[in-house]
C-alpha cells in the first residue's frame, strides 16, 4: 500500500466552478455520446516572478481526443500506479503558443507563437467544419512570431453559433508541432478545479507535484481520468508533458462517490491520492508551470470535462501557477 502523500490546504473535490462556455464535440469522439464540455473560472492569482507567464496554455493537446473504451459491466478499479519521478524537457527546436486562449472577432484571430524560425500554420476544429478551417503563416524575430488567421466563412458562423469551440493547431515545417486550443467568440473564463493540484515545492524547491482532486459524483459512477502539467518560459512558450513523456499521457481509471474516489480510501478510512511526483525542474530557467485533468463520467450519456489544477506554493493560499526562477 502506498504512503499517503500530505494533502493541500483544503480537501480536494471535483468541482469546476465558474460559468458554461464549452460546447458539444459528439461529432469528434469515437464515443459518440460525450455532449458536454463544462468551463470554469480560474484562480484569480498572477505570477508574482519577473518572466513568468501572464497567459495560460489552452487545453491539454489530445482534448478531445484519444478516449478509452467504456468499462465493461461489473468493472472494479484498482488504485493503478502513481505517476512516475520525470523531469522536465529541456531544448525544443520546434515553435509553440504563448497562450491556448484565442478570441475570434468577425472570424479574425491572431495566434502568439515561440519560435526560432518562420513556418506555417494549419488549424482544423471538427465542429466548425471538415479539414482545415483555417491557413497562414508566421515570420520569426526576437524568438517571437504571429499569425494573423481567418475561419472559412461557414465556419465562422458556426462559431457565432456556438461561441466557443476546441481546436487543433500545427506550427512549424516538416514535422509540425501541435497543439489544442480554445476558440471563442468572446474573453471567456478558464476552467479550474477547486481542489487538488500542483504542489510547489513541498519534496525541494524544484521539485513539484502534482495531486489528483478527490472527484465527487452523484450518482457514484466510473471516471477516467488523464493527468498533465504544462510549463511556460518566454523562449520556448507553453510545453505539455504527460505522464508517458512530452505531449503524451494516459487514462486511470477510478471508481467516484458522493464523498470522492473510493479507489483511493485505505482500510483505515484515510485518504490516498493518486499523486506523481518528483517532477524535477532545471532551475536558473523562469519557468511558470500549471496542472490539469481531463475526467470523462461514465453514465448513460458519457461527460467528457477538462480544467486547471490550482497550484499550492508552501505556506500561502492557492495560486494560478508554480514558479521557479
Amino acid at each position: 500500500m502506498r504512503t499517503p502523500i500530505p494533502l493541500p490546504p483544503t480537501v480536494p473535490t471535483a468541482s469546476v466552478t465558474g460559468a458554461h462556455v464549452g460546447s458539444t464535440f459528439a461529432r469528434t469522439l469515437r464515443l459518440g455520446a460525450l455532449t458536454a464540455l463544462l468551463l470554469a473560472g480560474l484562480v484569480s492569482t498572477t505570477p508574482a516572478r519577473a518572466g513568468a507567464a501572464v497567459s495560460l496554455p489552452g487545453p491539454p493537446p489530445t482534448a478531445g481526443q484519444g478516449f478509452p473504451a467504456a468499462p465493461a459491466p461489473g468493472t472494479v478499479p484498482v488504485p493503478g500506479p502513481v505517476g512516475p519521478p520525470t523531469s522536465l524537457p529541456t531544448n525544443f527546436s520546434g515553435s509553440s503558443l504563448r497562450s491556448g486562449f484565442v478570441v475570434v472577432h468577425g472570424g479574425r484571430f491572431t495566434l502568439d507563437i515561440a519560435c526560432r524560425a518562420g513556418g506555417r500554420v494549419t488549424l482544423t476544429a471538427s465542429t466548425l467544419g471538415s479539414g482545415i478551417v483555417a491557413r497562414g503563416g508566421y515570420a520569426c524575430r526576437d524568438r517571437t512570431g504571429t499569425a494573423h488567421l481567418s475561419l472559412r466563412r461557414p465556419s465562422a458562423g458556426r462559431l457565432t453559433a456556438l461561441k466557443s469551440a476546441l481546436a487543433q493547431v500545427s506550427l512549424g515545417r516538416g514535422d509540425a508541432e501541435k497543439f489544442s486550443i480554445l476558440l471563442a467568440t468572446r474573453p471567456t473564463s478558464s476552467p479550474s478545479w477547486s481542489g487538488g493540484g500542483l504542489q510547489c515545492s513541498v519534496l525541494g524547491l524544484y521539485e513539484p507535484y502534482l495531486v489528483a482532486p478527490n472527484f465527487t459524483v452523484t450518482p457514484p459512477a466510473l471516471i477516467d481520468v488523464r493527468p498533465w502539467v504544462a510549463w511556460y518560459t518566454a523562449a520556448s512558450g507553453w510545453r505539455w508533458l504527460g505522464i508517458d513523456g512530452p505531449g503524451r499521457s494516459s487514462w486511470y481509471r477510478w471508481s467516484a462517490t458522493d464523498s470522492g474516489v473510493a479507489t483511493w480510501m485505505t482500510p483505515s478510512g484515510a485518504l490516498n491520492p493518486w499523486t506523481w511526483a518528483p517532477i524535477r525542474v532545471r532551475p536558473h530557467q523562469q519557468i511558470s508551470m500549471i496542472g490539469a485533468f481531463e475526467v470523462i463520467y461514465w453514465y448513460a450519456h458519457p461527460r467528457y470535462v477538462w480544467a486547471y489544477a490550482p497550484s499550492w506554493p508552501t505556506g500561502s493560499a492557492a495560486r494560478t501557477y508554480c514558479t521557479f526562477p
